[in-house]
């Protein structure tokens, strides 16, 4: 279970530093204003808080597989609730909120449900392989 954890945490930093790199540079070739700073937050929020719901699938995949899917759906709603308590007063500390501010959390958040997805199916495939054999 370490090592499954483990290795989905070193796909994410990967998958989000790739994306975050590419995400600047479209920011940056297209003159947008760019916080360095609020952009990190966005993606360290969304990488916690996937790791977390990974690591809590993991825990439960053992004893209650049967609700792997709840748990999914409860962890994205939970980082909805993170961004409207966390990001969204930062982002809104001039009055406002522009799309790239938004996208700020949006891309990593989109990011961090695809490799969840993956990671889901294949836990739930792993899951399912005893009892085919």
């Amino acid at each position: 279970m370490i090592r499954k954890s483990f290795t989905f945490l070193l796909q994410l930093i990967i998958a989000l530093i790739l994306v975050g790199v590419l995400h600047y540079g479209v920011l940056f070739a297209n003159e947008w204003p760019i916080s360095f700073t609020d952009m990190t937050w966005a993606y360290f929020l969304n990488l916690a808080l996937a790791y977390g719901i990974y690591f809590a699938m993991l825990q439960f995949a053992a004893q209650q597989s049967k609700h792997l899917g709840f748990l999914f759906l409860i962890g994205s709603a939970l980082k909805f609730v993170a961004y409207f308590v966390i990001l969204q007063p930062i982002f809104s500390r001039d009055g406002s909120l522009s799309k790239t501010e938004f996208f700020y959390f949006f891309i990593p958040y989109l990011t961090c449900l695809i490799a969840e997805t993956l990671a889901l199916v294949k836990l739930l495939r792993e899951i399912d392989q005893p009892n085919n054999s």
